[in-house]
C-alpha cells in the first residue's frame, strides 16, 4: 500500500499482510500552535483504526478482509496480478474486486473493481494509477458513529441523482534511503457521485525488520474504495499512521 491507495507489490504464494491504520480525530488546522501542543498534536484525541489481513493463495491471486471502526465497516477483496514490470512489459498491472459495507457488511453493500497500474523507475521511483469504479457509492448512511462520537463521512451533495462513483488514484513512492521513502497520493472523482473534495494524503515510511512504520497527513479517514468515494473534507488534516509487515 501506500497510505489508502494499493499497489502492484507481490506476496510470496502462502505468505500474509497484516496492516494497522490509525487516524487521529483532531483536525490539525483547528485552535492555535499552543492548543495543538496541549492536546500532543492530536495524539490527545481519539483515533479511527482499522485492521487489515491478506493471504496469497498463489503467487498471484490474493484474498484480504478489512475492517474500520468508521461505521463498522468491512471490506472483504480479492486481487490478482496480471503481470509483471519486465524487460517485455514496460509495467505490472494488478487487478482487484470488493465489496464493503457498514454495520459489519449488512448496510449500505458496496461492490467495487479497480486495476493498478505501476511503473518502477531503477530503485529511486515507482509511480501507481489505480482507476476504481465503486457501485452505491451515494449510500444512505452519511453520519458514521464511533465511540459515542459522530464523524461526518462527507457533506451530502443533494443536486445529485448519481449512486456510482468512479475515481482514479494517483500516487507516488520515492526511496530517499535505502530504508526511507516519502509517499504521496491523490483520488479524484472523474464521474458520478462526488461530495466534499478528493481525498489526498502524505506520508514518510521506515522499513526495519520487516515492518513498514508509516507516518501520514491527509485530509481523510478513508480506508477503503467506499470511503474513498465519497471524499474528504475540503479543509481539514489529520494525522495518522500505517504500520504493517508482511510474513
Amino acid at each position: 500500500m501506500l497510505v489508502n491507495l494499493p499497489t502492484t507489490m507481490p506476496l510470496k504464494r502462502h505468505h500474509g499482510y497484516f496492516r494497522l491504520t490509525h487516524r487521529f480525530a483532531r483536525d490539525l488546522r483547528r485552535g492555535t500552535f499552543s492548543d495543538l501542543a496541549q492536546d500532543l498534536f492530536s495524539l490527545d484525541s481519539g483515533a479511527i483504526i482499522g485492521l487489515e489481513y491478506r493471504f496469497a493463495v498463489t503467487s498471484k491471486l490474493q484474498a484480504g478482509l478489512h475492517r474500520s471502526i468508521l461505521g463498522k465497516t468491512i471490506n472483504v477483496f480479492g486481487r490478482w496480478d496480471a503481470w509483471r514490470q519486465s524487460a517485455s512489459s514496460p509495467v505490472s498491472l494488478s487487478v482487484g474486486a470488493s465489496i464493503e459495507g457498514q454495520n459489519n457488511l449488512r448496510v449500505d453493500p458496496q461492490p467495487g473493481i479497480s486495476a493498478t497500474i505501476s511503473r518502477i523507475y531503477r530503485t529511486r521511483l515507482a509511480l501507481y494509477a489505480t482507476p476504481t469504479y465503486v457501485h452505491n457509492a451515494h449510500t444512505a448512511t452519511l453520519l458514521l458513529a464511533h465511540e459515542g462520537h459522530t464523524h461526518e463521512a462527507g457533506e451530502e451533495d443533494t443536486t445529485s441523482t448519481a449512486r456510482d462513483t468512479t475515481f482514479v488514484g494517483l500516487g507516488a513512492r520515492v526511496h530517499m534511503r535505502e530504508t526511507v521513502s516519502f509517499v504521496a497520493e491523490v483520488a479524484p472523482r472523474l464521474a458520478g457521485y462526488k461530495p466534499d473534495r478528493a481525498t489526498w494524503n502524505l506520508g514518510i515510511e521506515k522499513l526495519t525488520r520487516g515492518h513498514v512504520l508509516q507516518l501520514n497527513f491527509g485530509n481523510n479517514f478513508d480506508t477503503t474504495p467506499g470511503m474513498m468515494a465519497r471524499g474528504g473534507s475540503p479543509h481539514d488534516v489529520y494525522m495518522g499512521f500505517n504500520l504493517s509487515r508482511r510474513f
